[in-house]
């Protein structure tokens, strides 16, 4: 059972997701990224003990990632490939300083994000770095608030973040607590003394993670696999070899497959060129600015949804340290398949 601490702050979230742009306590720093479409207003789905609150673009994510940031209580624990955005590290060092216990894994490979990471540590802020082998990447985002909220997707915090084109949600119930396992985890094995709970029973959203593991190539072979109808891609990099024969075999067996792909990413070149000829629906986004079609995210007859940090390459599945979720909810489905129908309508060939 989830007591109030568990329970999303909906009415204080909608109106908030919809004003938002800056929290309490400092003047916020000029970050150079401006929202590219105002957020929206999303609704909380209920699945099993699990409540999630789609976020299916960059305005939306900041908007929530903002608020959640203002009103953490008592923990922050947060894990980034990515992060240049001073304003919300200034939100970062406002909840410290009110005695939030502030707890960030970093990439220690990625350059662009030192600074910030050096002014959290200045200010008091707790950060460890992941351990890094050869050619591996901590490519996790995760945000954990009080223990019992959380932001999680493939959404960076980047300068240019808000206007790529991103899923995550906002969830609380047992999903949290995996979650929060996955971050115990990795503060293990950054040489932290962290007590890792046993895992909570969750039959709608399983958290999977690569590096350790290879559990996010799995699903997403299971869930080709699995599909009888229909298979909705968006992808920033599509490459892996063994999920591209999967694909080619859901298209032999006539699943409707459509792919929106990232133009800027070479290797998608090849996956167009294997796909369209097996009778996939294949498209480039099309950009309107220097946005990237930044997303990973796998839509499997409506109805299954896999998403995450994960692009689906063979570093992606094999080598880097990745988090996604594998979530069985239709709901959550047609809200992340009507964020891809507009990405796909602009990009009519």
């Amino acid at each position: 059972m989830y007591g109030p601490s568990r329970c999303l702050r909906l009415p204080l979230l909608l109106l908030a997701l919809l004003a938002a742009s800056c929290a309490p306590g400092r003047t916020a720093l000029p970050t150079g990224a401006a929202l590219a479409r105002p957020p929206v207003a999303p609704s909380a789905i209920s699945t099993g003990a699990d409540r999630l609150v789609p976020l299916p673009d960059g305005a939306t994510a900041f908007a929530a990632i903002v608020v959640e940031l203002g009103h953490a209580r008592r923990s922050i624990d947060i894990e980034l490939y990515e992060f240049q955005r001073l304003d919300l590290a200034t939100l970062l060092l406002d909840a410290h300083e009110r005695g939030v216990t502030v707890t960030a894994i970093r990439d220690p490979s990625e350059r662009s994000s030192r600074t910030v990471w050096a002014q959290l540590e200045q200010g008091g802020v707790r950060v460890v770095a992941f351990p890094l082998e050869r050619l591996t990447i901590d490519h996790v985002k995760l945000l954990i608030i009080d223990g019992a909220r959380s932001i999680v997707g493939g959404i960076n915090w980047g300068t240019h973040s808000p206007q790529n084109h991103d899923f995550d949600v906002l969830a609380t119930g047992p999903i949290v607590d995996n979650l929060e396992r996955v971050f115990k985890q990795d503060l293990a094995l950054s040489g932290d003394a962290a007590v890792i709970p046993s895992p909570a029973a969750d039959r709608t959203v399983e958290v999977l993670t690569t590096h350790p593991g290879e559990f996010i190539r799995a699903a997403a072979l299971a869930a080709i696999a699995a599909a009888q109808h229909s298979i909705d891609i968006e992808m920033f990099v599509l490459s892996d070899r063994l999920v591209l024969e999967a694909l080619l075999a859901a298209a032999h067996r006539a699943v409707h497959l459509r792919v929106l792909l990232d133009p800027t990413q070479p290797q998608n070149g090849t996956a167009f060129g294997v796909l369209e000829p097996a009778g996939a629906t294949v498209r480039f986004y099309r950009q309107a600015g220097d946005e990237l079609l930044h997303a990973k995210v796998g839509i499997f007859d409506a109805g299954t949804t896999l998403f995450g940090s994960c692009n689906w390459s063979r570093s992606g599945f094999t080598r880097n340290h990745e988090l996604d979720l594998l979530v069985r909810e239709p709901q959550l489905a047609r809200t992340f398949l009507s964020r891809m129908e507009q990405d796909w309508a602009a990009s009519t060939p």
